[in-house]
């Protein structure tokens, strides 16, 4: 069915939650820019030989090179291709194939997502996206909508290449251009059309029809990034883009449990080193609307529906670590009784070289920036972020999220069950600025253990030539080895101990194994769910595992939202079975 199970065998046991008392779950969304790709690229597939080579095309002519890009297997018609896209067709009867169904219709976006009657413009993996690309269909951060789109053939193919009929001639003596004429002819027909791909004369000449440009820091692009399409609604509700997906997923499941205080947050934009996770809702309702009647009214479902349309799917980073020690921030006793920064106030000490934490942290500088890490995590406010706005741009960053006072509070009483559901279309990515070495002291002190029932060690001295600085690295339970979770290409900052670089499986654990709360009795912690869309990297199932929660693979829209239900059903002790 395309979901998988991970770490859920094995974990420690967790003290019985009284059923009656709502859960509390923070649904953490994935709100990196990849989760606007689509969950199969559209296709570069072709057969050798069809395409026409003309020795001296013109600009708008098959096989010419005109200011949309360069024109090599356009088109509709190449067998190979027509086959790639057989799981599209206009003309079939069932809405699964030819999506005539908008995929989501909500009335509170600005757009359906997607109307079958128009045609928008799209990338080989995403829709075009005008902070990178162009033409594009999404506009900045509107990603609930308006889209941009067109309603014939005729102006979304000129359109496409920016109206320039110029190398693209648009009717006179000579007609139409080639190319122009065969995406009309494709859009009528088929419902999409490949057209041209951007080469480094289209970025030189014609930045409007070109892009995207690659970071410094970033992987190398796909040729997919490249191709230009022109694809109905109908293509797009048949495979919609990732973060179209999740959204509505999330929504719909938003819509549909009983008896759970439901919040939403999503990874943080830029604040420096670590970035503390943005809440789009706090946990609804409040204590007082929670137990022993949990308040319909008060819960507020489309008010948590319209946090999820809200996200703006454009970070370049996917710190679910930093995410997940922000969040346990906001369900400590901080308010209360300084919980959280009696731990984590800089200066940190222990700290030592390759840690993060005041005052001597650090760790190599970035390899392909040349940013420097020797200051890493050494702020004097770095792990207690207050709100802040930039003097010169003027744009507000909300800092470290807290739970309210009164009966806004994050955990009601001693019997809640905490927890935190990841959607995650990806492994972590610029994700370590957190304060390792003071969360596995703690955890040291309180006689924290590994799944298998082993003391959970670790040693931050030398970490460069220590070989076993301990920490929690689960990787090679799941097919593979530690240094699996060591990455670093494309994924900086990290740490220098071998076996354990990235900490985000560390900030799981210390959720899972630490009393959260001096305020109440039991011991307050916090279970991590991973649900991984598209994805089971070794890192997401080893943060599920440390998290005592469950990891649990969706390669479809239907079994992503059964992949949360079931993550949401784990949290009030549902015996259910894996989906």
């Amino acid at each position: 069915m395309g979901v998988m199970a991970a770490g859920v065998s094995g974990l420690l046991s967790l003290p019985a939650q009284a059923q009656q008392v709502p859960p509390g779950v923070v649904f953490l969304l994935d709100n990196s820019e990849a989760m606007q790709d689509y969950p199969q690229y559209l296709p570069e597939a072709f057969t050798p030989g069809y395409y026409p080579t003309p020795t001296s095309p013109a600009r708008g002519d098959l096989g010419g090179e005109g200011s949309a890009g360069l024109a090599i297997n356009t088109g509709c018609s190449d067998p190979a291709l027509v086959s790639a896209m057989s799981w599209f067709d206009k003309a079939s009867v069932d809405p699964a194939k030819n999506g005539a169904i908008p995929f989501d219709s909500d009335s509170n976006l600005n757009s359906p997502f997607f109307d079958p009657n128009r045609f928008y413009f799209s990338r080989g993996r995403r829709l075009g996206w005008n902070v990178k690309e162009g033409p594009w269909s999404i506009n900045g951060n509107d990603f609930s909508g308006p889209l941009n789109s067109y309603g014939d053939t005729l102006s979304a193919c000129y359109a496409s290449v920016g109206w320039d009929t110029t190398d693209y001639p648009y009717g006179g003596s000579t007609g139409n251009a080639p190319l122009m004429n065969e995406c009309m002819t494709c859009l009528s027909t088929k419902g999409w059309w490949r057209g041209p791909i951007v080469t480094s004369k289209t970025q030189a000449t014609n930045p409007g029809q070109a892009g995207p440009i690659r970071e410094l820091d970033e992987p190398p692009l796909p040729p997919e990034a490249f191709r230009k399409w022109v694809v109905s609604g109908r293509v797009l509700n048949v495979r919609p883009p990732k973060f179209v997906v999740a959204r509505k997923a999330l929504k719909d499941v938003i819509s549909s449990v009983i008896n759970v205080r439901m919040g939403v947050a999503t990874f943080g934009e830029d604040h420096g080193w670590f970035d503390p996770p943005e809440m789009r809702e706090k946990l609804r309702p409040s204590c007082d609307q929670s137990y022993p009647t949990l308040n319909e009214a008060a819960l507020n479902r489309p008010r948590l529906r319209q946090a999820v349309n809200e996200v703006k799917f454009r970070n370049n980073e996917r710190s679910i670590g930093e995410a997940l020690f922000g969040l346990g921030g906001y369900f400590s006793s901080q308010v209360a009784d300084n919980r959280w920064g009696s731990w984590f106030q800089q200066p940190i000490s222990p700290g030592y070289f390759g840690w993060p934490g005041c005052c001597n942290g650090g760790t190599y500088d970035d390899p392909y920036t040349g940013k420097p890490g020797a200051f890493w995590g050494v702020d004097a406010k770095e792990w207690l972020k207050t709100p802040y706005s930039d003097p010169y741009t003027g744009k507000y960053l909300p800092g470290q999220p807290w739970e309210g006072t009164g009966s806004d509070k994050s955990v009601c009483n001693a019997s809640q069950s905490n927890n935190i559901i990841v959607v995650s279309a990806g492994a972590p990515r610029s994700d370590n600025s957190v304060p390792i070495t003071k969360m596995m002291d703690i955890l040291e002190v309180n006689g924290a253990r590994h799944p298998d029932g082993s003391l959970l060690t670790f040693d931050a001295a030398n970490p460069a030539t220590n070989p076993n600085v301990g920490g929690v690295n689960y990787c090679h339970l799941f097919g593979t080895t530690k240094a699996a979770c060591d990455y670093t290409e494309y994924n900086w900052p990290a740490g220098l101990g071998v076996g354990n670089k990235n900490f985000m499986d560390d900030v799981a654990f210390f959720l899972s194994h630490t009393d959260l709360r001096s305020d109440m009795g039991g011991s307050q912690t916090v279970r991590t769910f991973v649900v991984g869309y598209g994805d089971s990297s070794p890192m997401l199932q080893s943060i599920a595992l440390a998290g005592r929660g469950g990891f649990y693979r969706a390669d479809q829209p239907g079994t992503l939202k059964e992949a949360l239900l079931f993550s949401v059903g784990q949290t009030v002790g549902n015996s259910c079975s894996a989906p």
